[in-house]
């Protein structure tokens, strides 16, 4: 049994338990993610095939093991649940899905399981639920998509989610103007980006990788954690000699 409170209740968490990372390609998330400390990498993409890292490359264990990547991910997950048993916490402080763009790909298979559970679905003989009529298959491609990063989130102290960047034209006061946001199909991105505790825009400046936090009209990003709110937090610095790179992430996660 709970009491109404009469006093404010403190902060339970500082740092994020889910982050969104989002950026154009080659802008360097895989590699700054290789050097967090404990991140296990769930590569969906063999996009960590170049940097030493706590990783899984699910799309190329399918490959071998012919067999859908939807397949391998399930059987990581149960890997991570039975070893976070074992242990009786957590084995990876972090988990890292490289990426939740291609994702959206591999849970088509989930979302028609669920669509053929529904009275409308249950004659449906189609592969791709996106087909559907006016739209109705996306609903399920959102259903699957989240019940997959549910079971992740449940896995690590924080989870983070990798995307990649859409850019489009939407209209603000009969004006068109730009906007850079998470690239998902539909209202996958917006519903994800609204759960989430943190979404940071990655992008390089210079010699300088920088994840910035501070939303505008035209940038999907913010935070609820205090110190990341409106920042821009440079993650990475390349010596413009040597080009060796210093990835502190101590400042997004304190």
């Amino acid at each position: 049994m709970f009491e109404l409170p009469n006093e404010k209740v403190k902060a339970g968490r500082v740092n994020p338990k889910t982050m969104v990372i989002y950026g154009k390609p080659k802008t360097g998330k895989t590699t700054i993610l290789s050097e967090l400390d404990n991140c296990l990498i769930i590569d969906l993409e063999s996009g960590s095939e170049f940097v030493d890292a706590l990783k899984i490359n699910v799309k190329a264990l399918a490959t071998k093991e012919e067999v859908e990547p939807i397949v391998i991910l399930k059987q990581v997950i149960n890997k991570i649940k039975e070893a976070n048993k074992e242990k009786g916490g957590f084995v990876y402080n972090y988990i890292a899905l490289d990426t939740v763009t291609a994702l959206e790909d591999i849970v088509l298979g989930l979302a028609g399981k669920l669509y053929r559970k529904t009275s409308m679905g249950r004659n449906w003989t189609g592969e791709d639920v996106r087909d559907l009529p006016q739209g109705a298959g996306y609903r399920y491609t959102r259903m699957a998509l989240q019940m997959v990063l549910n079971e992740l989130e449940e896995l690590c102290d924080t989870f983070i989610i990798i995307g990649h960047l859409k850019d489009k034209l939407v209209e603000k006061d009969g004006k068109e103007m730009p906007e850079r946001g998470l690239d998902l199909t539909g209202k996958s991105s917006s519903i994800l980006c609204s759960q989430v505790d943190a979404i940071g825009y990655i992008y390089r400046d210079d010699n300088e990788t920088i994840i910035n936090f501070q939303p505008s009209e035209s940038l999907t990003a913010g935070a609820r954690s205090i110190h990341l709110k409106g920042q821009k937090i440079v993650v990475a610095v390349s010596d413009e000699g040597t080009g060796d790179l210093t990835i502190d992430w101590t400042k997004i996660f304190i």
